[in-house]
């Protein structure tokens, strides 16, 4: 494979940054040290191709390394973590990895579709994990709404997911 062009590269970065930021975070469960790592990966290898190290495959070899940084990120002394702490994604093969991580961007995309409002009720329920009345109190609108915009999101959401599969498997 000869080196990268800086558009090819673009595309390569825009296909798998998301993908590869919700493998990180699978890892260092915080986002802004997920993103750190895959922009330093990036880096990396567009330092490897200006110095033309030639990388045979490229994704797998970004899943490989943010897995790496994330490993090394997570197992820091100053941490006191070890890999007994980490999530059980070690155990999966890397094509495991790589589709779960896939799978996670289609569903972040889908959250992203929702309408504005009903997005935030969403994660402040699911990602937040609070309450449908801690969410009408934080929100200054009824019990009634809330419970009326999670359905909506959910029902949104599964067809989202069976359009999906459909596409796939149908």
């Amino acid at each position: 494979m000869a080196t990268i062009s800086s558009g090819e590269f673009e595309r390569y970065f825009k296909e798998l940054y998301k993908p590869l930021c919700l493998f990180a975070l699978r890892f260092t469960e915080r986002l802004d040290d997920a993103e750190d790592i895959v922009q330093q990966a990036f880096a990396d290898v567009w330092d490897k191709n200006i110095n033309n190290i030639l990388i045979d495959n490229l994704k797998s070899y970004m899943y490989q390394a943010v897995r790496n940084r994330s490993l090394s990120l997570v197992t820091q002394p100053a941490d006191m973590q070890t890999t007994d702490q980490l999530p059980d994604m070690a155990d999966l093969s890397e094509e495991e990895q790589v589709y779960n991580s896939e799978r996670d961007a289609r569903l972040w995309n889908a959250i992203d579709g929702l309408p504005p409002e009903r997005k935030k009720i969403f994660l402040l329920s699911k990602r937040d994990g609070l309450k449908y009345q801690e969410i009408a109190e934080e929100l200054n609108i009824s019990i009634k709404t809330v419970e009326n915009q999670m359905g909506k999101a959910l029902k949104s959401l599964r067809e989202m997911a069976v359009r999906i599969y459909t596409f796939f498997f149908g």
